[in-house]
């Protein structure tokens, strides 16, 4: 989405209407130089980050309070303190003012405030709905430091004609969790790196185990590594689905053959198709009845190390995804941005996207993604002394992970074809439909559905 002349009406109603709106929302103006808070208030509290004042306007989650008994990530809190600390420190007449807005109904608000010019000067946004607000976000281009540091993944959401639009501050990903002491007996001591490697590993594993060789939730997200690794592409330019393509038509064709013969040469039990819980596959794991899964980044902290009272758990590695190529490679990322909405180069705005952007300064992200298991969206924060040896296990791969990272498309009709795709790996794992049957029938739908 390209910015248009939308964008510049929005900006002569925020230059008209700010200070009223901050007054509405703070109780204070834009550009009162009297703060109302003495040497005895916080500098932090749920609702104020700052004490300075002039008010800006932000709307974030519980998640992402400093103040650690009222947050829902109560571990995230001393990081955030930190930061908004220094923050507030460097911009002694400012104050952020902080709602929390009903996640259910957050998004569609947001952008209809955005599109009255009622936003606020700044809002966490999920890495989903970035595409969505182009046209509204203030460019971070002057208060972020090299930016070619980021992840591709991060650019290529993010960036729009050279201006980076959002902050990125952490992401997580998809990755095949396997017991390295059952590749040692049964393999070469290597994961499996392809389709063809993963089913002969997973044949003799079942037929020498008592335990089911690989897993995986029949959720799109955790499946669609496999259309993006053969370059598969879900929707064009314009945001219509583009599955009919002969391209990718035949690589989803190829995931549905794949998948089904996991269940026909017994890699993969029939009642894979049911697994809902993300918890399920790390317990049947830990209880030794399960050798490969796929799986979220976090899962190796979370289910793992954190619940295993011994270290029988280092037994548990990652590594990619396996591909129909071995030279195919691809996983799923998402995560949550932070974005400036108030526009121009004042002191005002100046304030504000020096707060979104604290939140990608390699050492403020180091810190968070250290105290949240969660990864860090560039480079230099895996090498930053603040993502040590508290930072999640194995971080080294989930860095080599991150270079083939892809999003989940933000357009509309993505939850068509989401919807359709879980259908079409349920239909194929119970033998309903045959692969080619149940493409075509999950193109049908999705083209009807984005045409109707």
């Amino acid at each position: 989405m390209t910015r248009d002349a939308s964008r510049v009406t929005r900006r002569e109603i925020i230059a008209a209407g700010s200070a009223a709106l901050a007054g509405g929302l703070a109780g204070c103006s834009l550009g009162s130089d009297d703060s109302e808070f003495d040497d005895s208030d916080p500098v932090l509290t749920h609702e104020r980050w700052g004490k300075g004042g002039t008010a800006l306007s932000y709307q974030t989650s519980e998640f992402y309070t400093p103040i650690e008994d009222e947050s829902s990530q109560p571990a995230a809190a001393p990081a955030l303190q930190t930061q908004h600390e220094t923050w507030a420190e460097n911009h002694s007449d400012y104050r952020v003012e902080v709602e929390y807005p009903a996640f259910g109904q957050w998004r569609d608000s947001l952008l209809r405030q955005a599109a009255e010019g009622n936003a606020p000067d700044g809002s966490t946004l999920d890495s989903s709905w970035v595409a969505d607000f182009y046209q509204y976000l203030s460019p971070l281009n002057d208060h972020i430091d090299d930016m070619d540091d980021f992840f591709p993944f991060v650019r290529d959401v993010t960036m729009q004609d050279g201006d980076m639009l959002a902050a990125w501050k952490y992401t997580g990903c998809r990755c095949l969790y396997y017991r390295q002491d059952l590749i040692d007996q049964y393999g070469d001591g290597d994961p499996p790196r392809t389709w063809e490697d993963l089913i002969g590993l997973g044949q003799d594993i079942t037929s020498g185990e008592d335990m089911e060789a690989f897993m995986f939730r029949a959720e799109p997200f955790d499946n669609l590594p496999y259309f993006w690794g053969q370059g598969g592409e879900l929707v064009d330019e314009e945001g219509a689905p583009v599955l009919d393509e002969d391209s990718n038509r035949q690589a989803m064709m190829n995931v549905l053959s794949f998948i089904r013969d996991l269940v026909d040469t017994g890699v993969t039990p029939q009642r894979v198709a049911n697994i809902e819980d993300v918890e399920d596959l790390p317990r049947n794991g830990r209880n030794d009845q399960l050798a490969m899964f796929i799986g979220n980044n976090d899962l190796i902290e979370r289910e793992f190390k954190n619940v295993v009272e011994d270290d029988s758990w280092q037994r548990w590695q990652v590594a990619h995804i396996p591909m129909m190529e071995a030279d195919q490679f691809a996983t799923g990322v998402g995560g949550w941005t932070e974005g400036a909405f108030i526009d121009g180069d004042g002191d005002d705005a100046a304030a504000m996207k020096d707060f979104v952007s604290k939140f990608v300064e390699p050492d403020a992200m180091a810190r968070y993604c250290a105290a949240t298991n969660f990864l860090p969206t560039r480079e230099s924060a895996y090498d930053s002394d603040e993502y040590g040896d508290d930072a999640i296990e194995y971080q080294d791969t989930f860095r080599e992970l991150l270079q083939d990272g892809v999003a989940r498309p933000a357009v509309p009709i993505y939850t068509t074809i989401a919807d359709e795709y879980r259908v079409a790996i349920q239909s194929v794992i119970t033998g309903q439909s045959d692969p080619e049957s149940a493409v075509d029938t999950m193109i049908n739908n999705v083209n009807e559905e984005y045409n109707a």
